[in-house]
């Protein structure tokens, strides 16, 4: 009976001292997932499951109990996770937070920063260098890992840039206009020099006016886009609807708030461009 107390004594004290990062959605997971590669010690946790749209997650009591074990809490900020002070302070739990778009100058649409950084290769490698100094900071034993883990992962977004880039540069400037679904493209645009239209705004829960897609079909025509895009967290009648008004197909899903299946952030940065470059150069 004593070995058995014992026992259980050590699974408690085990998961006590069990080292954890929260993550407040997939993207954020995979990234820091990628630092702490090699570092079993560790346990990276998302919030927002991969099936969720993060502009618009309502927590649930699992959420709170998970924040509770944590040595660190990762969020982007920028006003994606307008839920997430909430959550901290009913867990009850007094750790540190750190926000991933830190040193980052956002675009703004009115007031509203946009937060979509993900979607520039260049933007992450300062996402890394900030999540790979938090974790430093709160565990400073494995800082060799998270150093030569983020000099690793820097060097591969870098090289996806190249190729995005290399990918884009045999599309005429014309046909480099794409639809999506809500507005979380427009880093994407300015790094490859890609005009990006969306019927809602930055967050999916922005509905456009009556007018406004009036407009929208009507820019619609007159660039000839053919590059319409649903994505893969968003209603699509809105979309449904302008495809019928233009006459124009939707060539595909992209992934915007979240990552294709089980896929790493570069390999799903690389089938959104794919993807668009394809229908592009079909236009």
């Amino acid at each position: 009976m004593k070995l058995v107390r014992y026992f259980f004594l050590l699974l408690s004290i085990s998961y006590l001292q069990a080292e954890t990062v929260v993550c407040s959605f997939s993207i954020l997971k995979d990234l820091c997932a990628q630092l702490c590669q090699g570092v079993e010690e560790i346990s990276v946790h998302s919030i927002v499951p991969s099936s969720a749209d993060p502009h618009l997650y309502q927590p649930r009591p699992s959420d709170s109990k998970l924040l509770a074990k944590a040595n660190l809490i990762i969020i982007n900020g920028l006003n994606l996770e307008g839920w997430i002070q909430h959550l901290i302070n009913a867990s009850g739990h007094n750790c540190k937070i750190i926000v991933a778009s830190e040193n980052i100058t956002p675009r703004y649409l009115g007031k509203l920063p946009d937060p979509h950084i993900w979607q520039n290769p260049t933007l992450v490698a300062v996402m890394i260098d900030n999540m790979a100094n938090a974790l430093k900071m709160t565990f400073p034993q494995y800082t060799s890992a998270f150093e030569k883990n983020a000099i690793s992962l820097k060097a591969t977004f870098a090289k996806l840039q190249r190729d995005i880039t290399e990918l884009f540069a045999s599309i005429e400037r014309s046909k480099r206009v794409m639809l999506t679904t809500h507005d979380a493209f427009a880093y994407f645009g300015q790094c490859y020099d890609v005009t990006v239209l969306s019927p809602h705004g930055i967050s999916t829960s922005d509905d456009p006016s009556a007018k406004d897609l009036k407009n929208l079909v009507t820019q619609i025509r007159e660039l000839k886009i053919s590059a319409i895009f649903l994505e893969n967290l968003s209603n699509p009648k809105i979309m449904n609807v302008i495809a019928n008004e233009t006459g124009k197909n939707i060539k595909g899903t992209l992934y915007a708030d979240t990552l294709k299946d089980d896929l790493s952030l570069q390999d799903t940065l690389w089938y959104n461009a794919a993807t668009i470059a394809e229908a592009m150069k079909n236009a």
